[in-house]
């Protein structure tokens, strides 16, 4: 349950990210609006590709 949470809350970042971005004045906040958006889908699909494969009993453990 935990992992799902993390990945809604990865997307609402994703989706902020873009929002600064587009709402940017200058090229910092642009740049920092697209980093969060990277950061984002990057640990969502880190999330997929840890919990793929794995029987519902084996999410969460490690090893």
């Amino acid at each position: 349950m935990g992992n799902w949470v993390l990945g809604v809350l990865m997307g609402l970042l994703s989706v902020f990210g873009l929002f600064i971005a587009s709402r940017a004045a200058d090229a910092l906040f642009a740049f920092f609006g697209y980093l969060l958006f990277l950061f984002g889908v990057v640990m969502i699909f880190t999330l997929i590709t840890q919990n793929v494969g794995r029987s519902p009993g084996e999410h969460g453990q490690r090893g």
